[in-house]
């Protein structure tokens, strides 16, 4: 089980660098859009490009320091014994293989007949640059995750929604929407952990809630469907 719960940011590292390689340099058919405004390429690269973040922050970081973003997290938490925090290697393991590629994964699957269901996904790296990048500026130090935050996590999120909204796919609203979502998940994530803490949810039910949190981009999404702007 450790070899999962610690190996698996070293497996988003290869399929995101594979994958990332494999939509950026396959041909286009003829008649194509460029890429940055194609709405299914879009949708597509969100999980290879989060993959890659995920690496920095899971992995190793810019230091090398291998796993680091459990201790740093669980310190913003005012835990810094990692025995007394709430969250841990399986907590990360739920958040991130389960609700964020779960999300990106629907995304790309539905995004072909629904893309606001993948637009609703970009809500999740558009809110964790801004938990990353905010504490970075405020206390000018580094933390896990920070420079993948800015040169990949808010493009991704900020050109994707470009493209989409220049297709006519999305509007003001479904924008709204999108920035709700990411700021909804990461509040769910943070409530979830307080509730173990006060004994109100079990370790179990930690894991499975971040887990369905994975689905909330696809019921969003299919709730508000594409704009119809001219």
């Amino acid at each position: 089980m450790d070899d999962i719960l610690y190996g698996w940011p070293y497996v988003a590292l290869i399929a995101g660098a594979l994958l990332s390689l494999v939509l950026v340099l396959r041909p286009r058919p003829a008649g194509a859009p460029p890429r940055l405004r194609d709405p299914s390429w879009l949708l597509q690269i969100g999980l290879p490009v989060y993959m890659l973040h995920q690496f920095e922050e899971h992995g190793r970081d810019v230091f090398g320091r291998p796993y680091p973003f459990l201790a740093e997290f669980c310190r913003t938490l005012g835990h810094p014994d990692l025995a007394a925090c709430p969250a841990d290697p399986a907590f990360l393991f739920a958040v991130n293989v389960g609700a964020v590629w779960i999300a990106f994964i629907s995304g790309a699957v539905v995004g072909p007949r629904n893309a606001m269901v993948g637009a609703a996904a970009l809500g999740i790296p558009l809110a964790n640059a801004v938990v990353h990048v905010g504490p970075a500026v405020v206390t000018q130090r580094y933390n896990p995750g920070v420079l993948t935050s800015v040169v990949l996590l808010a493009p991704l999120a900020l050109i994707g929604l470009r493209g989409l909204w220049a297709a006519g796919l999305i509007d003001r609203t479904r924008v709204v929407a999108v920035v709700a979502v990411g700021l909804l998940l990461h509040a769910c994530l943070l409530a979830s952990l307080v509730a173990v803490e006060r004994g109100v949810l079990s370790h179990a039910g930690l894991l499975a809630s971040q887990v369905a949190l994975g689905f909330v981009p696809l019921l969003v999404g299919l709730a508000l469907g594409n704009a119809r702007r001219a």
